[in-house]
């Protein structure tokens, strides 16, 4: 008697799906359309893909009630034709019943994925809870046709083939590749399109008209394919029927006059009414509305292919593996690279821009995957970023090829504005760890120490020459002067005597003292230029300044940067990093000498093997070279194998400009150019 039932129950759903079918194709009320869809650059009908469209149901008919096409705002695809193999829209599904949509192929995937699924990605094989047979055996792969459905929720939201190799046994975590090649999908063009001819399918008095669906208990006009589980093209939820998986007495709730009152619900337990055909007045309608819009997440551990139940939901502890978007990931690395390109580099070509500039861009630890993208090359992508006006494109010179260069980039972009928050926070963060980072940058400062004789005969403050009051603690007390504290003695000097003349500032008059601390020459002066001493009554203070820092003894410090802080301070001159090259063997090899480092606290030795492993060479450090200039108390000369005069000029004053050799960049070193002699 079961198989009785059985057969019975067979028999009766091929006899109503064939109704509904006869219905549906063959409706004297409606019109089927067919449209070619051709690509754009294609020369002919090869590959073009196939719709079959159909219009609204005339109003007047309602869902139960004669008509078996429940769509009566605007045109629907029902079939597509990919290849030969005919496809069933979301549109054709949605009027199904639940008994023939459980024994067509389906694939299986937790509500998460959806998310991805409707951004026009394929279905990766880790984000498989569960999927059938998807067809009879000796089919081709391209007959492999299966439906996508979340758990709980028995109406599907794509459709797509079956990749090679791809069945139970390899599904689930831990898995790699696309699962499903999606063809249609809830959220795609066709989604779309069905909305622009629904523009009044929100207001109270069209829901309250419409046909409603029975597993999704919606409107079928709503825009949604008539289920609530199917939010704004973006998302699809599961569904619990109201009294699944609780206890006897709460599986069914009575009305007043006894009837079984139907409805959905989701885990948490808010309850969403199934809505009538019959009309309800606005009040009832917008209680619809608003039932309909309580609905969250669900994730019923009832299927028994789900891979987590309530308990492990709640322990964070638990490994979750997260199936990661390869368009999600596309696009983060290529928004990196336009924030990072520089104008200069531009124009570029594309196979350049994707190697050296999109993938060193990617996550950490992610893989850039363009076959497993909706564009499966690189080149669609970049048509599509410079539709959205991201980037200008160029067709290289044979006109062959239209995406060859990329001619600019929009840096201003909305869609950038994630990127360009990376890199300053980036930026931040590497500055962060240079003023961290112990820098071996040193800079070399002029002083001036003012002569004894100019001291007693000008009578000048003793602290003022001593740099008393000087802003670096180390200089004080030192007679260390900068050119700003000499100047300033001058100053307080020519206001002292009233030497400024009133009506000119820039003039000044000359007194006894000033002139013979300025402007006498000495004996060896007057021998050699053969003209005595004539003093002026007045000068410019220009001159007046240039001519009392000639007068002035010499001094240096060399100062650690950042900071300021000063190495050493002597007389004289900053001293100098010697660097010599010596020819060997008819000038086909070379050998380059370095000295002088230690005044500049680096250390030889470090020096040497630092330059080693930049420019591939071997040194070797003399403490007491022969047949050379002897070095001083202390210090040693470095030998490199090679001529590497630009090479070492670039490395110790920071600027790579001055050698092309990729070992010079990034140096720790920043010694000003005039103390390089070679």
């Amino acid at each position: 008697s079961a198989s009785a039932s059985a057969s019975a129950s067979a028999s009766t759903s091929a006899e109503y799906l064939k109704k509904q079918m006869d219905f549906i194709f063959t409706d004297s009320k409606a019109d089927i359309s067919i449209r070619k869809l051709r690509l754009k650059d294609a020369k002919s009908n090869a590959g073009a893909t196939n719709f079959y469209i159909r219009t609204p149901s005339p109003s007047g008919h309602s869902h139960g009630n004669g008509s078996l096409w429940p769509y009566a705002a605007c045109n629907q695809v029902l079939l597509m034709e990919v290849g030969k193999i005919m496809l069933p829209s979301l549109a054709l599904l949605s009027t199904l019943p639940a008994e023939i949509l459980m024994t067509l192929p389906s694939a299986i995937v937790p509500c998460q994925v959806s998310k991805y699924l409707c951004r026009g990605a394929d279905l990766m094989r880790s984000g498989i809870i569960s999927i059938s047979p998807a067809s009879a055996p000796g089919r081709s792969r391209r007959c492999q046709w299966v439906i996508v459905r979340v758990q709980n929720n028995v109406q599907p939201f794509a459709v797509g083939f079956v990749t090679k190799g791809t069945d139970s046994s390899n599904i689930g975590a831990d898995t790699k590749g696309v699962g499903v090649e999606i063809i249609h999908c809830y959220g795609d063009e066709i989604y779309k399109s069905q909305l622009h001819g629904n523009s009044h399918s929100n207001t109270t008095k069209s829901i309250s008209n419409k046909a409603v669906s029975v597993i999704g208990g919606q409107p079928y006009d709503r825009g949604n394919f008539g289920n609530v589980g199917f939010v704004d093209g973006k998302f699809v939820y599961g569904l619990m029927r109201e009294g699944e998986n609780e206890d006897d007495d709460d599986e069914t709730a009575s009305n007043g006059d006894g009837e079984e009152e139907e409805g959905f619900k989701t885990v948490d337990g808010s309850r969403v009414e199934q809505e009538s055909n019959e009309p309800q007045d606005a009040s009832s309608a917008n209680e619809v509305s608003e039932s309909l819009e309580k609905l969250n997440i669900e994730n019923s551990p009832k299927d028994e292919t789900c891979s987590k139940n309530s308990e492990e939901d709640e322990n964070p502890d638990d490994d979750q593996e997260e199936v990661e978007d390869p368009e999600e990931t596309l696009l983060f690395a290529f928004h990196n690279a336009l924030v990072n390109i520089s104008k200069s580099d531009l124009p570029m070509p594309t196979a350049v821009f994707y190697s050296q500039h999109v993938l060193p861009a990617r996550k950490e630890g992610s893989f850039i995957d363009l076959k497993a993208t909706r564009f499966k090359k690189i080149g669609v992508f970049l048509m599509e970023q410079a539709h959205r006006g991201l980037i200008s494109i160029g067709a290289s010179k044979d006109g062959k090829d239209s995406i060859a260069f990329i001619k600019a980039v929009d840096r201003s972009h909305i869609e950038l504005r994630d990127a360009r928050k990376r890199k300053k926070k980036a930026a931040g963060e590497d500055d962060g760890s240079k003023k961290n980072k112990s820098t071996k940058k040193v800079a070399v400062a002029n002083l001036f120490v003012i002569p004894n004789n100019i001291v007693n005969l000008m009578r000048l403050n003793e602290d003022d020459v001593k740099a008393t009051n000087a802003k670096s603690e180390t200089r004080r007390g030192t007679g260390y002067l900068t050119a700003p504290e000499c100047r300033d003695i001058l100053n307080k000097y020519l206001f002292a005597n009233q030497l400024v003349d009133e009506y000119d500032p820039e003039m000044v008059s000359l007194d006894g003292p000033l002139c013979d601390a300025a402007f006498r020459k000495t004996k060896r002066e007057i021998a050699s230029q053969g003209i005595g001493n004539k003093f002026e009554e007045s000068v410019t203070r220009k001159e007046l300044n240039i001519k009392w820092l000639e007068r002035m003894d010499k001094a240096y410090a060399i100062v650690a940067m950042p900071g300021s802080n000063i190495v050493s301070m002597k007389r004289g001159s900053p001293p100098m990093v010697n660097i010599d090259v010596e020819a060997r063997q008819n000038r086909r090899k070379f050998i380059t000498r370095v000295r002088g480092l230690e005044e500049y606290s680096i250390n030889p030795s470090d020096f040497a093997t630092d330059v080693s492993k930049r420019f591939a060479c071997s040194s070797s450090i003399d403490e007491n070279p022969t047949n050379r200039e002897a070095l001083k108390k202390g210090c040693v000369e470095i030998e490199f194998q090679g001529n590497l005069v630009e090479e070492l000029q670039a490395l110790l004053t920071g600027n790579e400009k001055l050698s092309s050799h990729g070992g010079a960049k990034k140096s720790d070193y920043s010694l000003p150019k005039g103390v390089i002699d070679v």
